[in-house]
C-alpha cells in the first residue's frame, strides 16, 4: 500500500510511437498533456512539477530519453507521484509495464495515475481480485495491439520493398531521398563516395581512406546527416562523434546500391521486443536493379570488389602502392611475388619482385624479376592488345562477344583449378610441417608460423575461388562486357604505366620458371601474343593470354 502524503510532486509522462503519432488525434502529446494538467486543476493534492514526452518513442521497451529522465528525478527523491493518460503510455509489454507498476513504483512509495484507466496506486487494493486482474489484463491488450501493429507495419513495408519503393527511414550517403521516395544523387556526399573508391582502385586499404578523410575534417556519414538537420541514429556508432573507420570505408566499399541497385530489408528484427537486429542471408533480400542513378561504374566497383580479397600494401618509402603488388605471382608455387627494393651505392633505386616462397624458404626454384624489365614489357603488351581492339571493333558484337565469354570462362576455370590445387598444396605442406616438428626438424615457434601462413594462403584461394565463379555468373551480362571493352580500349595512347591502368586492365601477371609471363586481361580475349623479338631490350619470354 501506497503511504498518503498531503501534496504529491508529480512527473506527467507522455509518450507517442511513429504509429499512432500522425493519425490518432487524442493520442497527441498536446493531448496527453493537456488532459494530465486538467486532472491536476481537480484534484490539489497533485502538483505537477513537470510533463515531459517521448515523441516518436516505440512503447515495446523503456529505452526512452524522457523516461529514463523520470527514472532519474524518482531515484534522487524530487519526484514521488507519476501521472499518464493510460496505461499504454507507460508502456506495452505488458510484462515490464507490470512490473513498473506493481513493484517499482511501490517500492519507491511513488503513486501512480493512469486517468483514463480509472487508476490510482494510492486508492487501489490489489488483494481486490478486481484491481489484481484488471491491470495486467488491460496491458495484455495493450501489448496485443503493439503486435498487431508491429505484424501490419513490416506486411506494408514487405509489400513495397516487393514493388522497387525505397522504404528506408534515411537515405544512404551519396544520396538525397526525393519525395516520391527514390534515391537522388546528392552532389557534395557522392564526391566523397567516387574518391573513397578511387583511392582503393589506386591501392590504399580501408584504414588509410578512413584516415585521410579524417585527417581532411570530412564529416562521417553519420555526422553529415546530422550536419543536414537528419535527426540520425545508426547501430554502428560507438562515439558521440562519429568518425570515418575502416568498417564504414569497407560498407561503402561493398554497397551495390553505388551502381544504382536498390537492395532492402537486409536486417531484421526477431521481435517487436527487441531493440537489436540481425542481418539476413542474401536470398531473403528485396533486391532491384537500375533503380536510381549510378554514382560508380558498374566495371569501377566489380574491380574494387576483386581488389578488397588482395594483399596489397602501401611502400614505406614510396608512400604509394607499387606498381603490380597483389598481381604478380609466381608459375612455380602460386605464391604471390612481393617487392624488393635495392638502392645501389651510386643512389641508384631498382625494383625486383621476388617469389614470396624463395625469399622465406629458399625452397621455390623462382627467384625474381626486374620491376623495370616487366613494366616495359606490359606497357607494350597493353598497347598491342588495345591496337587489335581498335582495329576489330566488330569482336565485341555478335560471334565476337561469344568467344569473349567463351575466354573468359575459360580463363576463370583455369584460375579456379590452379586455386585448388593450390590448396591442396598448402593442406600438404601442413601436415608436412607438423611431421617435421615432431621429429625435431622445427621448433614449435616454426611449425606454428609456418602453419598460420599456410592457412592464410588457403584462406586467400578460398576467396578467389568465391570470386572467379562469382564472374562466372556474371558473363551472360552483355552491358557490362561491352563496358570493359570500351574502358579497355581508352588505354590505347598510354606512354607510361600507372597503378590504375594496371588494375584495369590486368587480372593477373604469373611469372613462370621459364622465364615466360602469363598475363589474364580483364576482358579475357587475346589476339597474336607478343614474341621476344617485339620487346627489343626486353629480355623476357612470350606472354600467354
Amino acid at each position: 500500500m501506497i503511504e498518503a502524503r498531503t501534496v504529491w510532486n508529480a512527473y506527467g509522462y507522455t509518450r507517442v510511437s511513429k504509429d499512432d503519432g500522425s493519425k490518432d488525434v487524442s493520442n497527441s502529446i498536446k493531448n496527453q498533456k493537456d488532459l494530465i494538467l486538467d486532472f491536476a486543476e481537480g484534484n490539489p493534492d497533485v502538483n505537477i512539477v513537470d510533463v515531459v514526452s517521448d515523441d516518436g518513442a516505440t512503447g515495446a521497451n523503456f529505452d526512452r530519453t524522457a523516461f529514463k529522465d523520470m527514472i532519474n528525478h524518482i531515484e534522487s527523491g524530487a519526484v514521488n507521484c507519476v501521472v499518464v493518460k493510460d496505461f499504454s503510455r507507460l508502456g506495452r509489454d505488458h510484462i515490464e509495464t507490470g512490473r513498473y507498476i506493481e513493484r517499482y513504483f511501490a517500492d519507491k512509495n511513488v503513486r501512480f495515475i493512469s486517468i483514463n484507466d480509472n487508476y490510482d496506486s494510492l486508492r487501489a487494493d490489489m488483494s481486490d481480485s478486481s484491481n489484481s486482474l484488471i491491470v495486467p489484463f488491460k496491458n495484455i491488450i495493450s501489448e496485443a495491439f503493439l503486435e498487431d501493429i508491429s505484424t501490419k507495419t513490416k506486411s506494408h513495408l514487405a509489400v513495397k520493398r516487393k514493388n522497387g519503393e525505397f522504404v528506408c527511414n534515411y537515405a544512404v550517403y551519396g544520396y538525397a531521398k526525393a519525395t516520391d521516395k527514390k534515391l537522388v544523387i546528392d552532389d557534395f556526399a557522392s564526391e566523397i563516395v567516387k574518391a573513397i573508391f578511387e583511392h582503393k582502385i589506386l591501392g590504399y586499404n580501408e584504414q588509410q581512406i578512413a584516415h585521410m578523410l579524417n585527417a581532411k575534417g570530412t564529416l562521417s556519414p553519420a555526422e553529415y546527416k546530422k550536419a543536414n538537420g537528419e535527426a540520425y541514429n545508426t547501430p554502428f556508432a560507438i562515439k558521440d562523434k562519429s568518425q570515418w573507420t575502416p568498417n564504414a570505408i569497407r560498407r561503402i566499399l561493398t554497397n551495390r546500391v553505388y551502381i544504382g541497385h536498390l537492395e532492402q530489408g537486409k536486417r531484421t528484427k526477431v521481435s517487436y521486443r527487441l531493440k537489436r537486429s540481425f542481418y539476413q542471408p542474401r536470398e531473403a533480400w528485396s533486391i532491384h536493379e537500375d533503380k536510381h542513378d549510378a554514382i560508380i561504374s558498374k566495371s569501377d566497383f566489380e574491380l574494387v570488389q576483386e581488389l578488397m580479397t588482395k594483399d596489397t600494401r602501401i611502400s614505406i618509402e614510396m608512400g604509394k602502392l607499387h606498381l603490380f603488388s597483389g598481381l604478380i605471382y609466381c608459375g612455380a608455387c602460386n605464391q604471390a611475388m612481393s617487392v624488393k627494393v635495392v638502392t645501389k651505392k651510386s643512389g641508384k633505386r631498382y625494383v625486383n619482385y621476388v617469389c614470396a616462397t624463395h625469399k622465406r624458404f629458399g625452397t621455390c626454384r623462382n627467384n625474381n624479376i626486374s620491376g623495370k624489365k616487366i613494366e616495359e614489357y606490359i606497357l607494350l603488351f597493353i598497347r598491342k592488345h588495345v591496337d587489335g581492339l581498335l582495329s576489330a571493333d566488330e569482336t565485341v558484337d555478335g560471334i565476337g562477344l561469344g568467344e569473349l565469354k567463351s575466354r573468359k570462362k575459360l580463363t576463370y576455370e583455369r584460375m579456379i583449378e590452379k586455386s585448388l590445387d593450390s590448396i591442396k598444396e598448402y593442406n600438404a605442406f601442413i601436415v608436412k610441417s607438423y611431421v617435421h616438428f615432431l621429429e625435431g626438424v622445427i621448433t614449435q615457434k616454426e611449425h606454428d608460423m609456418f602453419r598460420d601462413d599456410f592457412y592464410r594462403q588457403i584462406d586467400d584461394a578460398e576467396k578467389q575461388i568465391t570470386h572467379m565463379r562469382h564472374e562466372i555468373e556474371r558473363l551472360g551480362d552483355n552491358v557490362a562486357s561491352r563496358e570493359l571493352i570500351e574502358q579497355f580500349k581508352a588505354f590505347g595512347n598510354i606512354t607510361a604505366l600507372d597503378r590504375r591502368i594496371v588494375v584495369g586492365t590486368i587480372r593477373s601477371i604469373i611469372v613462370h620458371s621459364n622465364r615466360d609471363i602469363e598475363i589474364n586481361l580483364r576482358y579475357g580475349i587475346g589476339f597474336d601474343l607478343l614474341q621476344p623479338s617485339d620487346i627489343h631490350d626486353v629480355t623476357l619470354g612470350k606472354a600467354v593470354v
